[in-house]
């Protein structure tokens, strides 16, 4: 007998400062993957890091998975009992199959159907068949549900009428502004969701893109898209402040990267708007508080996205029928090779006539 279980730690169910507690790095997946193999509980394991969830998938032969996970959190991350047993979700058996297919999808993201969370499964995989920390209970589940992903995105709607992060904070911006022709902006990071917002920036017609990033070639990569996105160092992102409206921040440190003593001694109290798109934030909290500065984190997105979720709800009916089917599929394979796995198949069926709610 198996016990398939999962914890973890999302955008619905914790508070930003907590997720900020329990973001993997990529060191700290590789040094959790060490300990969980040394410490023997959990046979395979899985661990997904994103900007709004924190989760290790894991597969043992005993019945305590979900305090073993529970407990994990807080030796891990030096946190009490009492904030990971506030925050930590934790499920088992079918109810792992059914969240990680919905996680994969996008249908418990932040913006419902969002695609970069597909490739962030997919890495999560990547990285424990790297570190030799899952098998083959969770190798034929990943690559289940990142199967399933895909054919959904091709035969439905959902990710076409998608909205990125990225886009929705570039929208806030707008609105608080009215316009952004002319803004000048700088942008710290040079990841995916940086990326793509700088893609949005030109649309909406800046003047100026300044770009920095700690790896000086992708600030050379950057700097040919457009004539007017200059690179600047990383160590003199400051120095531009006195010429910038707009600052979006969005890199893998884990710790500020814009502090407010330095930011006060370069800025020159004109109006400027933050988006902090990080997790743990880039951006020094009480920066929010100066006046004349608006600063929006990765919580604040939600609000805008709930405006943009009718469209894709209309296409998650047919999707979720072909989640169903994959996830009986799954099942299916695991009675052929006679793995048992504790709380599945009954469950499953009762899941499927309750429609478990996203």
């Amino acid at each position: 007998m198996y016990y398939l279980v999962m914890a973890g730690i999302d955008y619905k169910h914790s508070k930003l400062e907590t997720r900020e507690k329990v973001n993997f790095t990529s060191s700290a997946i590789k040094r959790a993957f060490q300990i969980i193999k040394q410490e023997g509980v959990l046979k395979e394991a899985v661990i997904l890091s994103t900007c709004n969830r924190s989760e290790i998938y894991g597969v043992l032969e005993r019945e305590d998975g979900e305090d073993y996970l529970r407990s994990f959190y807080s030796s891990f991350f030096d946190i009490d009992m009492e904030e990971v047993n506030t925050n930590v979700v934790c499920r088992s058996g079918v109810n792992v199959i059914d969240h990680l297919f919905k996680v994969t999808n996008g249908f418990k993201s932040m913006v419902l159907g969002e695609d970069q969370i597909l490739g962030q499964v997919k890495n999560a995989y990547s990285e424990a068949l790297k570190n030799k920390a899952s098998g083959k209970i969770l190798n034929k589940l990943f690559l289940s549900a990142i199967t399933n992903a895909k054919k959904i995105k091709t035969v439905t709607n959902i990710s076409k009428t998608s909205i990125s992060v990225s886009s929705i904070g570039i929208k806030l911006i707008s609105r608080y502004f009215g316009s952004l022709k002319d803004k000048k902006v700088l942008v710290v990071g040079l990841g995916k969701m940086s990326k793509i917002a700088i893609k949005y920036l030109l649309s909406e017609g800046v003047e100026k893109i300044y770009i920095t990033n700690r790896t000086k070639n992708k600030i050379m990569d950057m700097e040919v898209i457009a004539d007017n996105i200059e690179g600047i160092d990383f160590n003199n992102k400051y120095k531009v402040l006195k010429d910038v409206d707009i600052i979006i921040s969005c890199t893998s440190a884990p710790h500020f990267v814009i502090h407010k003593g330095e930011f006060l001694d370069n800025y020159n109290g004109n109006s400027m708007c933050i988006l902090d798109l990080a997790v743990p934030r880039d951006v020094e909290p009480n920066i929010g508080s100066i006046d004349g500065i608006k600063l929006y984190v990765i919580d604040d997105i939600e609000k805008i996205a709930t405006e943009n979720e009718n469209k894709r709800k209309q296409e998650l009916s047919m999707s979720m029928t072909l989640v169903e089917e994959d996830m009986s599929k799954y099942l299916d394979w695991l009675r052929a090779e006679e793995i048992d796995i504790f709380g599945c198949y009954d469950l499953f069926k009762i899941q499927i006539e309750k429609n478990i709610a996203l």
